[in-house]
């Protein structure tokens, strides 16, 4: 497992999580005012591939590193590869990959008859409305990055790291006059990027309140930034050109919470302390939705819109967004049918909130300091991993080959060579065919030719359609012709590397629910699920089974048709059940409610995780679903096994941690519990059947190595073994479930019992044992006693 984190000295890590794990900083100058906020891949075609990382930070500085992943042991370059500066501190960078036209026609066809809105949250994209976007840029350059400021400024830039046009230079006389003088050289390049470039950037500000997205241009908007202290000498000649700032805007404010659609990558959802959430089009540069604030309580009182942190359901609908708020709230939206929240959950303290709801409770619970500070969900968009033909590389960062020469070299050939032959090619053939996602899962398969194609055809059609409109207005254009040169070599030159890599997205909009989860400032993380359709149906019927005290049908249960029937009074039992639930004295918001026969919402609390000792900044969910990376406060980074529900990692990286990043490698679970030494205990079972000899111990099956199994298991198989350890690891494997906050399936619970059973039967055999040792001593002492009395009356 590896994983990429910064620091709030403005420093990146790579940390591999192995038996002995090993951190590797990187060498530049720490500094507190160079606090690094958000990180993301940022390498080859569209932002893909894993093998660039793009950061930025508080002061605004936005850098590219070189990450050769493909090394044998990689290191974060100090090299910056290019760079730019936003107005102010940079809360959010993501690369805008270029998958669009591939999913958006089967989206925009989905839904298009049901809703009578649909064309103002799924556009067609005419040369009309792209006037003030970004999509003539993202059909020719293959390499956009946004950028999101604290203060509402976003700029959409070409990030191609690789050109040196993109970069500006000082004019060849300013070279030549101070080409003796390094330092003089430095101050004249940094004063003039700030005249020629930053201060000629053009905002457009979009005005929130009117319909029709009207903007106004704003210049100088770099007038109090001091470029010369906070560039250093490494920007020198490494910055971006005016020319590959595609589009500037200013939008709502403040942000604190930015977030672009994995699918719809042209979607950019927006918020913060005070600040209700919208949506903007980068494609048509306008707000293709905004939501109104959350409403009044009970009692009349204004409840605010303090978002924290978004994300897209799109296991659900990419319509659908999730929003965390600074005063616990988890607030859902729906784009479809109305701008106020579909379904508020706020998480009350339970302790202090009794299940009567007109009984006797601490009030301050509403006053509480618990901020729910990220959102984590499973990933859509991936790229398949390709086996090399000579070597497979371990998934934990060690390279095969390299241990092979060394042991060549000091002689060891022979019969460690061929175990490790042996040990290499099995695990080869286990991890070959090892996707994340199985076939049926799978919504498209791309590769970078494909898409270079795509957005060929889609970039010759808008240019007919200027072409058109021209002619109808009687204007001669003769740019076009130029413009498709432009866009055809690229398309061209690389087709050569574009063959290397394939990518997939896998099936969304799919599902009645959604796993989400959510970290805390107390250290804590929270699973939650979302559920709708027909799931919720289900739980609808069986909630008014169990009130009305009538048995609940398992066949109308699991029938779709007898649910979708009975679906009008479903809900309105539901609206009912929801409002009797409400009370004035805990000043509750009133209930929540999609209109027009839209799907309800309702969001399941189902575990609490105790994990850190400090606030939790950043979460990463690896995107083979099994594994939840996270990074506190108290400077340790911990990785969270969601099928054995326990910390398996813990990391102390040394500094407070601000972001991380989970590398997409499949991880080998069996192979990860055998050599961090917490595997599963062997239960009853299993060791009959070992000794039956079906199978063997050299040949362990997938079901006794596996850490899925193991969650079924006995917990001490891994609080025993998952101790700490020495230097940087912390593998105390701690039981993350509090008593009072635990929503456990009855199965794993059932399974649990019998396991602690049976362990508790065999330490009252050992106990018994113990006790008739004892009384075998005391019996040999009382006898010995006897003889000595018998002796000394004789």
């Amino acid at each position: 497992m590896q994983v990429i984190t910064s620091d709030k000295i403005g420093l990146l890590k790579y940390v591999q999580c192995r038996p002995k794990s090993s951190i590797s900083e990187q060498t530049l100058q720490p500094d507190l005012r160079r606090t690094i906020n958000h990180v993301t891949w940022s390498g080859g075609y569209g932002g893909y591939e894993e093998s660039q990382i793009t950061l930025c930070r508080k002061n605004g500085l936005v850098e590219s590193f070189a990450f050769p992943y493909d090394e044998p042991n990689p290191n974060i370059s100090d090299t910056c590869l290019l760079s730019f500066l936003t107005c102010n501190n940079c809360v959010y960078t993501r690369m805008l990959n270029h998958h669009h036209s591939v999913i958006y026609p089967d989206l925009l066809d989905k839904e298009k008859e049901r809703h009578t809105n649909y064309a103002e949250f799924m556009p067609l994209y005419t040369s009309e409305n792209v006037k003030n976007g970004v999509y003539e840029s993202y059909l020719q350059n293959d390499r956009l990055l946004l950028t999101v400021s604290n203060g509402g400024h976003v700029h959409v830039l070409n990030w191609d790291c690789n050109n040196e046009r993109s970069k500006y230079h000082l004019s060849k006389e300013d070279e030549v006059k101070h080409k003796d003088d390094a330092t003089k050289k430095m101050q004249l390049y940094f004063k003039n990027y700030k005249d020629q470039v930053l201060q000629c950037i053009e905002f457009k500000q979009i005005d929130e309140k009117n319909n029709h997205n009207n903007f106004i241009i704003k210049k100088n908007e770099y007038a109090n930034v001091s470029v010369e202290d906070i560039c250093t000498d490494y920007h020198f000649d490494n910055m971006l050109s005016e020319e590959a700032i595609c589009q500037s805007y200013i939008l709502s404010n403040p942000i604190d919470a930015a977030c672009v659609n994995e699918i719809l990558t042209n979607r950019l959802a927006i918020g913060g302390y005070k600040n209700s959430l919208k949506v903007f089009d980068l494609f048509t540069g306008s707000y293709i939705w905004k939501s109104k604030n959350i409403g009044t309580t009970l009692l009349n009182l204004n409840c605010e819109s303090l978002i924290k942190s978004v994300s897209f359901l799109n296991d659900i609908n990419v319509n659908i967004l999730s929003a965390a708020t600074y005063d616990h709230k988890i607030v859902l939206y729906d784009m479809r049918c109305q701008a106020k929240p579909v379904y508020v959950y706020d998480h009350y303290k339970r302790g202090n909130v009794s299940r009567n709801k007109f009984s006797c409770f601490d009030h301050n619970y509403s006053e509480s300091d618990l901020v729910f500070t990220c959102i984590s969900s499973s990933s859509h968009v991936g790229r398949e991993e390709k086996v090399a033909k000579g070597e497979q590389p371990s998934q934990e960062g060690e390279v095969d080959d390299a241990n092979e020469q060394g042991g060549t070299r000091n002689g060891e050939t022979d019969e460690k060579t061929e175990e490790h032959k042996t040990e290499k090619k099995r695990r080869a053939n286990s991890l070959a065919p090892q996707p994340h996602y199985a076939e049926e899962e799978l919504h498209v398969k791309f590769n970078a030719l494909q898409m270079k194609a795509n957005n060929f055809k889609m970039y010759e059609k808008l240019q007919q359609q200027k072409r058109g409109e021209n002619e109808a207005t009687g204007v001669n254009s003769n740019g076009g012709t130029q413009e498709e040169r432009d866009a055809n070599p690229s398309l061209s030159n690389n087709q050569n590397e574009s063959n290397c890599s394939n990518y997939f997205i896998k099936k969304l909009a799919s599902k009645d629910s959604q796993i989400i989860f959510i970290s805390d400032n107390y250290g804590n993380v929270y699973k939650f699920e979302v559920v709708t359709g027909n799931k919720l149906l289900q739980y609808i019927y069986v909630t008014k089974c169990a009130q009305e005290k009538v048995t609940c049908e398992e066949e109308k249960k699991t029938d779709p048709s007898f649910l979708l029937k009975n679906r009008q009074s479903l809900y309105e039992f539901y609206k009912e059940y929801q409002r009797n639930n409400k009370t004035h004295m805990r000043n509750d918001l009133p209930v929540m409610w999609a209109k027009d026969n839209f799907d309800q919402f309702l969001i399941l609390f189902l575990k609490k995780f105790k994990i850190h000792n400090g606030a939790i900044s950043s979460l990463s969910l690896h995107r083979g679903g099994n594994f939840l990376c996270s990074v506190s406060y108290d400077r340790f980074l911990s990785i969270l096994n969601l099928k054995m529900k326990k910390v398996v990692k813990r990391v102390h990286v040394g500094h407070i941690l601000t972001s991380c990043l989970f590398r997409s490698l499949p991880i080998d679970e069996s192979e990860q519990g055998e050599k961090n030494g917490y595997g599963p205990k062997a239960s009853k079972r299993q060791k009959v059947l070992h000794q039956e000899g079906e199978e063997s111990e050299d040949e362990p099956s997938s079901e006794c190595e596996s850490w899925q199994d193991s969650s079924n298991e006995s917990n001490e198989g891994v609080s025993k073994r998952g101790k700490r350890r020495r230097g940087a690891d912390d593998q105390d494997g701690s039981e993350s479930d509090d008593a009072d906050e635990e929503e456990e399936d009855d199965y794993d619970d059932e399974y649990n019992d019998n396991d602690e059973d049976e362990e508790y039967e065999e330490e009252d055999e050992d106990d018994e044992d113990d006790e008739e040792d004892e009384d075998d001593e005391e019996e040999n002492e009382d006898r010995d006693d006897d003889d000595d009395d018998d002796d000394d009356g004789e």
